[in-house]
Formats: structure tokens, sequence, C-alpha cells
């Protein structure tokens, strides 16, 4: 999708001068603001939401005490487990 921003000479400057330092174009600059912006966002939903993070504490509870399995195979094999229960 093709955009234009018009931005004020001072915000551009400052984009710009971020864009050098960061040894970047200031196309990738602006999609990384993008993405970071969108992140941060989604970050600040699921802190608003108690029952994720009800599961996030469950999970890291999980992972602490060992409860935790790698691989599709594994996974196949706890799933038989819990169906032939």
């Amino acid at each position: 999708m093709a955009m234009t921003l018009r931005l004020s000479s001072a915000l551009d400057a400052e984009l710009r001068a971020a864009a050098e330092e960061d040894h970047r174009s200031v196309h990738q600059t602006v999609l990384l603001a993008i993405e970071t912006y969108l992140s941060l966002r989604e970050t600040a939903e699921l802190k608003a939401d108690p029952a994720a993070l009800r599961a996030l504490a469950e999970a890291r509870e999980a992972v602490r005490e060992g409860d935790v399995v790698y691989g599709a195979e594994a996974v196949r094999a706890l799933l038989g487990e819990r169906r032939a229960s």
C-alpha cells in the first residue's frame, strides 16, 4: 500500500537524523516505528486483560516446574496420553 506522510519540518529532520544514526533508510525507519508502535499497543492490550495475565503467569509457573514439552512428537505424545485418559 503506497502512502504519503506529511510531516512537520522538525519531525522530518528528527526522522532523517534517526535514520542516519541507525544506518537505515528513512523508509526502514518509518516501518520500524510503525511496527514498534503496533507491538507496544498489543502489549498494552495484553496487560489490560486479566485473563491473559493469568494465562501468562500459569505458563511461567509451568516452565519453572518443568511442565513443558518440546517438539512436535512430544506434543503428539502428550495429546495421545490426554485422549487415552
